[in-house]
């Protein structure tokens, strides 16, 4: 808080948590305005922490510690989702291989494709044609 009061710019870490910057940023605006920042820096990600003025000592620590004691179950949440996305993954390299249900209904509509895109290219030759004898 003591940054704050000093009105202090720019950013500034103020420790080192778990491998984690906690980090302080203040900014200016005209002469009286002063906005600040407090955020736990991780890998890819800033946690902002609301330390208003009328905070403790105490109650800055209690906030810091719920933002870190939430970072297990986020980690375990995603832990689930890394665990989901393999066993999808899993399920489609099985089928890898296999026969494809719709095999001969593909290949009709690549052939109906074929020859729509050769349609569209005859026509194309007969209007540059058409123009070239025009001009």
């Amino acid at each position: 808080m003591t940054l704050v009061h000093l009105r202090q710019e720019d950013e500034t870490t103020l420790a080192t948590i778990g491998g984690f910057d906690l980090f302080f940023y203040g900014q200016r605006f005209g002469n009286d305005e002063f906005q600040y920042d407090v955020a736990l820096a991780r890998t890819g990600a800033e946690t902002d922490i609301d330390l208003a003025l009328t905070v403790t000592p105490l109650g800055a620590v209690s906030r810091i510690e719920h933002v870190l004691s939430s970072f297990e179950a986020e980690r375990s949440q995603y832990r689930f989702r890394l665990d989901d996305a393999k066993r999808r993954l899993a399920s489609y390299q099985s089928r890898q291989g296999g026969e494809f249900g719709f095999e001969e209904e593909l290949a009709d509509k690549r052939r109906q494709l074929d020859a729509i895109e050769a349609d569209l290219a005859d026509e194309v030759l007969k209007e540059g044609k058409k123009a070239m004898e025009a001009a």
